[in-house]
């Protein structure tokens, strides 16, 4: 049940407002079609910008591709925005993304993980900002990480691709982070 209201909670969110497909172009960091809708993420501490296609970014009957993960924080976008393994350029990046959920471990809160050194230097605006740091909170105990068996389409483009005039950006305000998620 927890399984498919995330998946509900992630399709939700990609199929916001009016979108259409972007090409090849905005994948290689050049201007995304108009129209195109676009979100934030985190990667290795920076904001990344990524598109969410007119399919809302599900692949249909795919469990896993590649190596690229990508990791909501207790939800898809539920408190901050995304944060991905690799970004284009890199050995490991593909413009498709494993999706994974991070929740904090049974008997651990916000407070445990911000007294760690894994939480990100820009909290409250992200708890976790890199995978590597998240990956560290999972073994030191302090998150548990949910592979949901889903595959998103979202490529990584430019914060000028991203912010071109007809496109609509997802909002990078989110509620604060509850004790627990």
């Amino acid at each position: 049940m927890r399984r498919r209201r995330l998946f509900t909670l992630l399709t939700l969110a990609m199929t916001i407002g009016s979108v259409a497909a972007a090409g090849p172009a905005a994948a290689a960091g050049k201007p995304a079609a108009t129209g195109t809708t676009t979100a934030n993420g985190w990667y290795e501490g920076e904001e990344i910008y990524y598109l969410l296609p007119l399919t809302g970014g599900v692949e249909e009957g795919i469990t896993q591709r590649g190596e690229n993960d990508l990791y909501l924080i207790g939800g898809d976008r539920a408190f901050q925005g995304n944060v991905a393994e690799f970004i284009p350029g890199e050995a490991g990046y593909t413009p498709h993304w494993n999706v994974n959920v991070v929740h904090t471990a049974p008997g651990k809160t916000l407070a445990d993980i911000l007294a760690s050194p894994y939480a990100s230097a820009h909290y409250p605006e992200a708890l976790f900002d890199d995978a590597e740091s998240i990956l560290a909170a999972q073994l030191a105990g302090l998150v548990t990480i949910d592979h949901l068996g889903v595959v998103v389409l979202c490529p990584v483009v430019t914060e000028q691709a991203a912010e071109a005039p007809g496109n609509t950006p997802l909002s990078e305000q989110f509620p604060a982070f509850p004790s627990t998620f």
